[in-house]
């Protein structure tokens, strides 16, 4: 009896985690402004939100500086203190140990000889969830076309254009820059388009670039060691070339949402793409995202939906 009853117990142990595999949930929407180039980012088990852009006009953009932290046990938003530097385009955020990071980006200058130009800002600000407030940190440029990522409890900064890389140390509050050779094998700068284009899984940095081939659009994937500046070319994604990418990670695996519909999973150990044709995805245009215990928040407009890998 008691076997009978073990072998029960351990088929719906497994079914049960079957079922919660690929799983899209609706969660709370968000009760601020929708916007899109937000800063979001994950602390412990609270996801961060905010700053960001929506577009009021041609070439006329409302910014926005507030910022909202989400409680998935709670299921709930609480606004929290608003960035101090106010709003500003194309905002670059992180978080180390405890700490969030934002800052960055530029304003579009409104008159003068520059009046339509970019003015690119260097100031970081440091977000403590605790006190809940900002503390001004270390100056540098980040540029637009930047891809930040957290690896070795450092922030990474890659630009592609100029074959530079930035790291941040925030226990320091210090800056440290080096270059890889021209002729070194990388992906090209012109390649990168979207947002959103890369994730972390090992130690190392994955970045989707779109390029023509043969008259034909396809997304590569690089692999990037920031500590030796070595860029590895791995298996295209078996998706159509698009921009409309949107990559995260979940333990060690990479995932990938292309446009409304098309999931894709990433091995980096076999260097191989699976379709998750099973995950119902709930057809949304997702502009943001952070990742909590291994599942991941995406943010369409107002609505929030929570993904199991």
């Amino acid at each position: 009896m008691k076997q009978k009853l073990f072998t029960l117990f351990f088929l719906l142990n497994v079914l049960v985690t079957l079922f919660a595999q690929g799983t899209w949930t609706k969660k709370e929407d968000f009760p601020g402004s929708s916007r899109f180039l937000t800063v979001s980012f994950s602390i412990d088990s609270k996801g961060y939100f905010g700053m960001g852009q929506k577009q009021v006009g041609p070439f006329s953009y409302k910014v926005y500086n507030d910022f909202w932290e989400y409680d998935a046990g709670k299921n709930t938003w609480t606004q929290k203190a608003d960035f101090p530097n106010g709003g500003r385009l194309g905002a670059k955020g992180f978080s180390v140990n405890g700490k969030g990071y934002a800052g960055f980006g530029y304003f579009i200058m409104p008159n003068g000889p520059n009046a339509g130009g970019n003015n690119y800002q260097p100031d970081m600000y440091e977000f403590d969830p605790l006190a809940n407030t900002w503390s001004k940190r270390n100056d540098n440029y980040l540029a637009d076309c930047d891809i930040c990522f957290v690896l070795d409890d450092s922030v990474w900064s890659v630009n592609p254009e100029y074959r530079v890389v930035k790291k941040y140390i925030p226990s320091t509050d210090s800056w440290t820059e080096r270059e890889w050779g021209k002729k070194a094998l990388a992906l090209n700068y012109s390649d990168i388009s979207g947002i959103d284009v890369d994730f972390s899984v090992g130690g190392k940095e994955y970045i989707i670039a779109t390029v023509y081939k043969k008259k034909n659009c396809i997304n590569q994937l690089w692999e990037f060691d920031p500590r030796t500046l070595v860029w590895t070319k791995k298996n295209d994604l078996p998706l159509m070339g698009n921009d409309t990418l949107c990559a995260f990670s979940s333990g060690e695996k990479g995932y990938v949402i292309r446009g409304k519909n098309n999931l894709h999973e990433y091995n980096p150990s076999a260097d191989s793409w699976t379709e998750k044709k099973d995950s119902q995805l709930p057809l949304k245009y997702f502009s943001s995202l952070f990742v909590l215990q291994g599942k991941c928040f995406f943010i369409s407009q107002h609505e929030v939906w929570e993904f199991t890998p």
